[in-house]
């Protein structure tokens, strides 16, 4: 019983320690939605593959911990949750994105050059 015990404690704690490097990118039925959240240039058009009438919109990566990125110089920090059901999760940064997003935790706060979307 023991055993199992421990485990029960253990293994949630390693996995709130590593989930600072979970990748988030939230998901828009409508691009003015997006636009809400996020600057319009972060926000991302993409073809599903459920039906080529259907668009949806793709925010920029963020961390799990921390909903800021880094565009253009500036820190952009999301202004809202206005995201059509469940984030898109991942552990890998798109070398391909206008964005880079910015760690949470400590020295991290004093950047307060934040904006909203707009």
């Amino acid at each position: 019983m023991r055993t199992k015990k421990l485990s029960l404690v253990v293994v949630p704690l390693l996995l709130t320690a590593c989930s600072d490097d979970i990748l988030q990118q939230d998901v828009y039925n409508h691009q003015y939605d997006c636009q809400q959240d996020w600057h319009l240039e972060l926000c991302d058009e993409q073809q599903t593959t459920l039906s080529s009438d259907y668009t949806r919109y793709l925010g920029p990566q963020y961390y799990r911990t921390n909903r800021k990125v880094r565009y253009l110089g500036q820190v952009v920090k999301a202004s809202g949750r206005r995201r059509n059901g469940p984030p898109i999760i991942s552990t890998h940064i798109n070398p391909d994105a206008k964005s880079t997003p910015i760690r949470g935790g400590f020295g991290g706060s004093g950047q307060s050059n934040s904006s909203g979307g707009g």
